[in-house]
C-alpha cells in the first residue's frame, strides 16, 4: 500500500514529490500560479474519490508448471465457493491441511483436481472477475504466474438496491 509520501503531482510531464501538498497549494496561490493551482485542485479531487471507491471481491489464481499444470487459488472461501461450488465439501472437511489456516479466507487452495487453466480464467471472466494484475518470475523448475482477479463486491451493491416482492392474488 502506497504511503502519502509515496504519492505525487504531475505537473507538465513531470512528477513532483512533496511531503505536505497543501503548503505547496499555499505557495501556487501566494504566487498566482493558475496551471500549477489547478493541477493541484486536480489531483486532490482524484485522491478523493480514490478514497471512496467501491469496495471489490478479489481473487488470486497462481499457475505453476511442475508436475503438469498445477493451479491454486487464493481469497474469500464464501467467492469460491460461488464460482466453484465442487470444491465446496473439500475445503469444508479439510481442516487441518496447509491452505486452510484461516476460517474465512483459503491461501493456495489447489484447483488442478477439478479443472485446466483455461476453464478456471473462463469461469472468472463469466462472473465479472476481470485481470487486475499479474506476475511471474522463478527459475528452470521452480516458475509461476500469479493473476489477481477483481470484480466489484455484489454485497455492497446489493445494499444499496430496494427488495420489491411480486404480489399475486390468493385464490
Amino acid at each position: 500500500m502506497k504511503s502519502s509520501l509515496d504519492e505525487g503531482v504531475k505537473l507538465r510531464g513531470r512528477v513532483f514529490k512533496a511531503r505536505d501538498f497543501h503548503l505547496l497549494y499555499e505557495e501556487a496561490r501566494y504566487y498566482q500560479l493558475m496551471p500549477m493551482i489547478k493541477e493541484l485542485e486536480r489531483w486532490k479531487q482524484d485522491r478523493e474519490q480514490r478514497r471512496t471507491m467501491q469496495p471489490c471481491d478479489c481473487l488470486v489464481v497462481r499457475v505453476t508448471p511442475d508436475l503438469g499444470e498445477r493451479i491454486a487459488l487464493s481469497g474469500e472461501k464464501v467467492l469460491i465457493e460461488e464460482i466453484f461450488p465442487e470444491t465446496g465439501d473439500v475445503m469444508c472437511n479439510s481442516v487441518n491441511a496447509g491452505w486452510n489456516q484461516d476460517p474465512t479466507h483459503v491461501i493456495r487452495f489447489p484447483l488442478n483436481g477439478y479443472c485446466r487453466l483455461n476453464s478456471v480464467l473462463e469461469r472468472l471472466f463469466q462472473k465479472g472477475f476481470s485481470v487486475s494484475a499479474s506476475c511471474g518470475g522463478g527459475v528452470d523448475s521452480s516458475q509461476f504466474s500469479e493473476y489477481v482477479l477483481c470484480r466489484e463486491d455484489r454485497r455492497s451493491l446489493s445494499m444499496n438496491t430496494s427488495i420489491r416482492i411480486k404480489q399475486e392474488p390468493l385464490d
